[in-house]
């Protein structure tokens, strides 16, 4: 089922969290998602962000949207954010936080014919999500595997794509991008 969210400057919900106090003007970002999938919701404001790149106040509000639900870059030196945030007009009012650790997210570039492998450590017991985004057409081969290199989630082609499961045990599992298209793609990679 799918539920509609307002993320605003002061909050940042899923599910039932809320804002201690709100501001008495506040300018909204909605998104809708589905709260079993925050990966998604994250994934899907990345890409919004790289496309707001001329509207520096609306970049200010995803920016503060991504940081609201929690999410951090997978590797630093490759934070899409660190230089959309030289232009954004940021909100007056920090988002709130409502997770201790959030998801963390990557961007990349895929020539045609590329693959990359991620090798991600999961907790056992713990929902684990993957989530991938293209800002352009083109749609990327998704797949996540178990240590034996079975699928966890049916492979598939992505352009907003989540892959949610469980762990029995915690390990290393890895995640699959493949461009398999004759144009270059650019994605979002949200692993919660």
């Amino acid at each position: 089922m799918k539920r509609f969210a307002m993320l605003t400057s002061c909050l940042a919900a899923i599910g039932t969290a809320g804002c201690a106090a709100q501001a008495p003007q506040t300018t909204v970002v909605a998104v809708t998602y589905d709260p079993m999938e925050p990966a998604a919701a994250v994934a899907q404001l990345l890409v919004e962000a790289d496309q707001a790149q001329d509207e520096p106040k609306r970049l200010g509000r995803l920016i503060a949207a991504i940081e609201g639900l929690g999410a951090r870059p997978a590797d630093p030196t490759g934070d899409p954010l660190t230089g959309w945030r030289k232009v954004a007009e940021m909100p007056q009012t920090p988002p709130y936080r409502g997770r201790v650790l959030g998801p963390a997210y990557k961007a990349g570039m895929l020539t045609p014919g590329a693959t990359v492998r991620l090798p991600q450590l999961f907790d056992g017991g713990r929902a684990a999500r993957v989530a991938v985004a293209t800002p352009g057409q083109a749609g990327l081969d998704f797949t996540v595997l178990d240590g034996e290199a079975k699928p966890v989630c049916p492979p598939a082609k992505a352009r907003n794509r989540q892959c949610t499961w469980t762990p029995l045990y915690s390990g290393r599992f890895e995640i699959v991008l493949s461009n398999s298209s004759t144009n270059a793609a650019g994605y979002y990679l949200v692993i919660d």
